[in-house]
Formats: C-alpha cells, structure tokens, sequence
C-alpha cells in the first residue's frame, strides 16, 4: 500500500513538474512571437512600403505614450503575422489603463460613435495643457467642430440669421474663459466623456446647465432650426421668405431698368 502510495506522490510531482515547464516554454514561445516596437516602427513608420497603416514616428516621440508604453502595450492582439489578414486586431481600448470608458455619443449608434483617437488623435497624444494638443482650451473649437459644426459657430444660410449665439461675457474671475470656443466650460465631463466628473476649472457649467444636462439659462444656448426648436424654425422661415422677395424683387428691378420699362 505504501509503495503504491509512494508511486502516486511520484506521478504527481512529476506532473506539477512537467506542466510548470510547458507554462514556461509557452509563454517563452508567446514571448518569441511577440513584435519589438523597432519591428512595428520599420512596417508602420510614414514611407515604408511594408504596411498599410502609417504613422508618424516624430509625432508618437513627442506624445505623453512615448515613455509610457510600447506598441503591443495597447495593440494587445497583435501576437504574429496573422494579425495582416485580421481585420481589427490592431484595435485599441483605451479603459485598459485610463479610467475613463468610451462613453461619449452614447446615445449614437455604437458603430459611429466616436472614439477616444477622435479627439485625443491616434499616436500624437499630448497634455491638455500643451498648447499643441488637440484637447487644449485654444484649439478646442477646431476639435470639436468636426462632428459638431453648428454647436461651435459654424452656421448655414438658414441658421444664421436666427441664431443666438453663446457670447464673451466679463466676469469678475478673469481666471475664467467666458467664450463660445470654451466648449468645456459648459460640457465638462458629461459632454466629453460621458461622466458627471469635471475635467477642468471652468464654470460655465454652474450657470448655464442643469444636472440632466438641459440649459438653465437663455434658453437654447445652440440654436438651430429644427423641431425641437419651433421659434428657431419659424425664424428661419421668415428669414427665407423675405430672402426670397429681396432677391425676386432685386431681379424685377434690374429687368425692368434694362429692358426698357417703366
């Protein structure tokens, strides 16, 4: 009974033994397979032939990821050479080490909503507080406006006669940007990121939106001439229609002036 006893232990220990040693040689093998980032640069930097997808190596040394992070650190499912005919490998998800999830556009399909790279770039990521950033205070209005013309000032023939929009205002704190192209300053966390949390010092917020996120003050802040909107709409189509006799008008003048008629 013991030997048999002694022979079990055996068999045991030898299997603890043998699958510590094929963990070890898988992950060395994982390891073995896995790109340097000099690999990834040399297929992937602006002029090589070898990739489809370019980046700009000056602009990724420059970013906050430089130091941080190599290139498999976020493009986790880049493992071999598979990866050029799986669409999607090289997918990112940036909650794997920020806090913030994707959240904004939420109420948009999840197939066009935008991602973090649509604001913050691809590789060339800075501070806020770099004036070069895309996210910084002076070039939000340009970062925004890409998916949201309207809200940032840019206005139609339709839109811009009725529109009423968010003015420069002095206050007492000169601390604060009391400007339309401060989109922050009112939108914060919950238009950024799609969380309550501020994302920086400005307090637009306080007095111009309401915890649900509607406006408390002046009513719609970004007119636009749609349903939700009926006194921007029956603006817009006044508006219209006096354009419209103008330019009608205008023609008869020129018409009966050179032609002959009185």
């Amino acid at each position: 009974m013991n030997r048999y006893l002694f022979n079990f232990k055996q068999l045991y220990v030898i299997f603890i033994a043998t699958l510590m040693v094929s963990f070890t040689l898988a992950i060395d093998v994982r390891l073995s397979l896995a790109y340097t980032n000099e690999e990834c640069i040399e297929c992937h930097r602006t002029g090589s032939e070898e990739g489809g997808i370019y980046i700009s190596i000056e602009e990724f040394k420059a970013s906050v990821h430089a130091e941080e992070a190599g290139c498999q650190d976020c493009h986790t499912m880049v493992e071999d050479e598979t990866h050029m005919e799986t669409p999607g490998s090289g997918a990112v998800d940036c909650s794997s080490c920020h806090e913030q999830e994707n959240r904004h556009g939420r109420g948009s399909n999840s197939g066009t909503r935008p991602q973090c790279y649509s604001c913050h770039t691809r590789h060339g990521m800075l501070g806020k507080d770099d004036p070069r950033s895309t996210v910084h205070a002076s070039r939000l209005k340009e970062t925004c406006r890409s998916c949201h013309p309207r809200e940032s000032g840019q206005t139609d023939y339709i839109s811009w006669l009725p529109s009423v929009q968010v003015a420069s205002h002095s206050k007492q704190d000169f601390s604060q940007a009391y400007e339309r192209t401060n989109c922050l300053g009112c939108h914060q966390g919950a238009g950024a990121h799609g969380e309550q949390e501020v994302i920086n010092d400005q307090t637009c917020h306080t007095c111009h939106v309401t915890p649900d996120g509607e406006n408390k003050l002046l009513g719609y802040i970004h007119s636009k001439a749609e349903n939700r909107q009926p006194g921007v709409v029956a603006a817009a189509s006044i508006y219209q229609v006096i354009l419209g006799f103008l330019i009608i008008g205008g023609f008869a003048f020129f018409i009966r002036r050179f032609s002959g008629l009185k």
